[in-house]
């Protein structure tokens, strides 16, 4: 907060415009073009308040608003995108891709998806992350196919599709070194 007393005419100099001290309509008071000013009547003069999503970086008598993300993040998770929200006039914490919001209240808490629950992954699939998007990946284990598709993996064991492949008088059964089953010929 900025007090500025004594309401004054400011003679020019090359760097600054006129503008009185002690009033607000003209050039925000001399405060920051991200600040507040208003009467301060217990000081017969003015003070500067950083609006909402912005945080002093000067001092009390030198305020300077910057943008709360550009500073620690504006407090988010190391894992969140950071960014001002102008329907609550603040800022919004969102986890980045791959991360999932773990946290019961209003503050973002972003662990990795692929620790929480497989990332949404079936059981019997591997979760990974996109190397360039980030984005959860769901790859079916050795030994498993996936019957549903390319956004909703689904793991089938292969042995329970057609009997994995093998002729009808084997037994399938998992197998990790070949391609995830073995045929066994029935006695």
């Amino acid at each position: 907060m900025r007090i500025l007393t004594t309401p004054q005419t400011l003679k020019p100099t090359p760097s600054r415009q006129y503008f009185v001290l002690g009033s607000c309509s003209i050039n925000n008071g001399g405060c920051d073009p991200n600040a507040i000013c208003s009467k301060d009547s217990c000081m017969a003069g003015i003070k500067c308040t950083c609006k909402t999503g912005y945080t002093n970086t000067g001092t009390s008598s030198k305020v300077v608003c910057k943008a709360t993300c550009s500073i620690n993040n504006g407090g988010c998770d190391p894992n969140a995108i950071c960014s001002q929200d102008s329907c609550k006039a603040g800022i919004k914490c969102t986890c980045k891709i791959g991360y999932t919001n773990t946290s019961p209240s209003s503050t973002v808490v972003c662990k990795d998806s692929c620790n929480i629950n497989n990332g949404g992954c079936d059981p019997n699939a591997a979760c990974t992350h996109d190397p360039s998007t980030n984005a959860v990946v769901c790859t079916c284990k050795t030994g498993f196919t996936n019957i549903g598709s390319s956004s909703k993996v689904v793991c089938q064991a292969k042995c329970r599709i057609n009997n994995g492949g093998c002729d009808p008088n084997a037994i399938c059964s998992p197998d990790s070194c070949m391609a995830g089953i073995k045929c066994t010929c029935k006695t």
